[in-house]
């Protein structure tokens, strides 16, 4: 499995998927026969940037929201952006949007938020080896090619329902005629 479902985003089954997973969208960074590392892209958290990341210089708005990228450790914090023209942009995972993890990075961006477009996350979702797969095999996830208005959406609690929209055909009817798009 050569680079996987790295660079799709991953529709959470909610018929199947219950727990912290329900109804989330994940963009996948990279998967590979050793794992899988994604971020949760629909789970805006109740708290400001400034309140989770410290030393944020005096000046520069930390009221921006921030996501929880997964539940897998809350220390790890990571930066979804469009501006490539950044000292360290990071890595683009998909054309045109950027993961950078460096605090130049975000101070950067919080010096000039009405030139770019980005959202911090805490966490992420990771997968060990062979278990993204066994969650496939189960129907948990419904892959998808991904959509930079996804990430930067004002409203990340449509995600779920605009990202099944636009996989078309069964998803699409299932979200605008029932009440949960994935029984049938």
């Amino acid at each position: 499995m050569e680079n996987g479902f790295s660079g799709k985003v991953l529709i959470s089954n909610s018929s199947i998927v219950t727990d912290y997973f329900n109804r989330t969208v994940i963009l996948m960074v990279e998967h590979d026969q050793s794992g899988a590392f994604g971020l949760v892209l629909n789970k805006k958290m109740d708290v400001a940037l400034s309140e989770v990341i410290q030393g944020i210089p005096e000046g520069i708005d930390g009221s921006s929201p921030i996501y929880s990228g997964g539940p897998v450790d809350p220390t790890f914090v990571s930066i979804l952006h469009d501006n490539p023209k950044l000292k360290q942009p990071g890595i683009e995972v998909i054309p045109g949007v950027f993961l950078a993890r460096s605090f130049e990075a975000l101070v950067e961006l919080l010096e000039h938020p009405d030139k770019t477009k980005f959202n911090v996350y805490q966490g992420y979702s990771g997968w060990g080896a062979a278990q993204l797969e066994g969650e496939m095999e189960r129907k948990s996830w419904v892959v998808h090619d991904p959509n930079a208005e996804w990430i930067f959406t004002e409203d990340p609690e449509a995600t779920w329902q605009e990202a099944l929209k636009s996989k078309g055909g069964l998803y699409k009817y299932f979200v605008e005629h029932t009440k949960d798009p994935m029984l049938n």
